[in-house]
């Protein structure tokens, strides 16, 4: 499956809500994190002083340079498309727990799934239903131990090389992100893949999609609903926004 992205220049920011469906919409957001904390863009940079303490504190826990980078760029990325959605400055918005799945606080109506690997990160946005993404750089691993241990045995059957084991744990993962169950919920149903959408055993009302996010990568999409229409856009850092278009108090 080939996923086409779409530049955010060309996006009517914030008006994205409007143009989410609930329950049949779902956006994902390809960020290349070495782009974002680059020097000359300062619009990211107040953003990122703009992070909360507890993202700041989380920050400062990962010892490995460029995890850390990672995950402040991803997070100054995740506010600023929220905000899009939400009408509520980047600076503004406050996140809680929903069970172990992070989500927005207060009544915005917006779902959304972030996940990180190897420079890239994906954020998946949702109206009035879950939503769970995952990426995963492919790199060699003991593929066979591993699937071995996480996947169905017809899965691992089928796994010859660590990039099929990454297309499948992409997709296992998105999926977990939506039940909730986190890892504890392996192997899960089975899975059968296809390229494009993954056929579920256990689960007919699931729309899970391979996504093509780049060279080195697997990447995968999950939402609890039929029939589900996935727009793909890259996010560019350094896009200004007019004040105007951030509305106090949410979506209008």
């Amino acid at each position: 499956m080939t996923t086409q992205w779409f530049s955010a220049w060309t996006q009517p920011s914030g008006a994205l809500f409007e143009r989410l469906r609930p329950g049949r919409d779902a956006h994902v957001w390809r960020i290349p994190l070495a782009r974002v904390l680059a020097p000359g863009s300062p619009e990211v940079y107040g953003l990122l002083g703009g992070l909360s303490g507890e993202e700041r504190r989380r920050a400062a826990g990962i010892a490995v340079d460029e995890e850390r980078a990672g995950f402040l760029a991803s997070h100054v990325a995740l506010r600023d498309i929220l905000a899009g959605y939400t009408g509520i400055a980047p600076t503004a918005l406050e996140f809680t727990r929903d069970g172990d799945r992070p989500a927005l606080a207060g009544a915005t109506g917006i779902e959304f799934s972030l996940s990180r690997s190897g420079g890239l990160a994906l954020i998946a946005v949702a109206a009035g239903i879950r939503v769970g993404v995952d990426v995963e750089e492919v790199r060699e691993v003991d593929h066979d131990g591993l699937a071995a241990r996480t996947l169905r045995p017809e899965e691992a059957d089928a796994v010859h090389e660590p990039a099929t084991f990454f297309r499948y744990w992409a997709c296992k993962e998105a999926y977990l992100k939506v039940d909730g169950r986190g890892l504890a919920g392996l192997p899960g149903p089975a899975f059968t893949l296809t390229g494009g959408d993954v056929e579920l055993d256990d689960g007919p009302e699931w729309t899970i999609t391979e996504l093509d996010a780049g060279a080195g990568h697997a990447a995968a999409l999950a939402v609890p609903a039929r029939a589900v229409t996935v727009r793909a856009f890259d996010w560019l850092p350094g896009r200004r926004r007019p004040a105007r278009e951030h509305r106090k108090g949410g979506v209008k």
